[in-house]
């Protein structure tokens, strides 16, 4: 377990953590994401639908591969992260496993849920690079320090791996990345009808210029 500051401490995710995490990303998106809103437009349908997404996603895809992390505060989860590391595969036997909750949980807004996997794929065919999937802190913790510890731990296997870290953000939370070198490359539409959203780099010590 690795501890930053005085507060929050981050470690891997357990199956246990898993309806924490839930939780925290569904209160950490529920409002002003522009990723659940394309996903789901009815905002009733959203509160149910989001959730069990996030849930089928933990479980399914990150928690398997290394790729979820949890920052702890008082023995409560404050934040999670989700995350895919250079060479990531979903495996086909993991695949199959995974299709009646995935089904379930998307019905019919499969295909823009999939757009979205889409984009991510298209944002560096053939360089291997760390994929940021999503970072959520609870509205009761943002404002402590709770970002900041899931932000330096990834970035600390950046460093480790000497590969560069892409992801997708709104406007909003542009500053937020940027206080941590992240660089804006452009914007990329989800779908065809779906938001442009951020394109986001990365790059450790070893591979920046100057």
């Amino acid at each position: 377990m690795t501890e930053i500051g005085t507060a929050a401490q981050v470690r891997a995710a357990t199956k246990a953590d898993i309806p924490g995490m839930t939780a925290v990303l569904d209160r950490a998106f529920g409002v002003d994401d522009p990723f659940g809103e394309y996903w789901f437009p009815n905002p009733e349908r959203r509160k149910r639908a989001q959730p069990r997404l996030y849930r089928a996603m933990i479980r399914h895809q990150y928690l398997p591969a290394g790729g979820a992390q949890v920052a702890v505060v008082d023995g409560q989860v404050a934040g999670a992260m989700l995350w895919q590391p250079p060479g990531y595969r979903f495996g086909p036997l993991r695949y199959l496993a995974s299709i009646p909750e995935f089904t379930w949980a998307m019905g019919s807004a499969g295909p823009r849920v999939l757009s979205t996997d889409s984009a991510l794929a298209k944002l560096a065919p053939g360089l291997p690079h760390y994929l940021g999937i999503t970072l959520g802190v609870d509205p009761g913790f943002q404002g402590a320090g709770v970002g900041k510890a899931l932000s330096l731990f990834i970035l600390g296997e950046v460093e480790r791996a000497c590969v560069p870290l892409l992801g997708l953000c709104k406007d909003g939370n542009l500053g937020f990345y940027a206080d941590f070198g992240g660089q804006r490359l452009g914007k990329i539409r989800i779908g065809r009808s779906g938001p442009a959203v951020n394109v986001m780099m990365w790059l450790p010590t070893s591979l920046r210029i100057g």
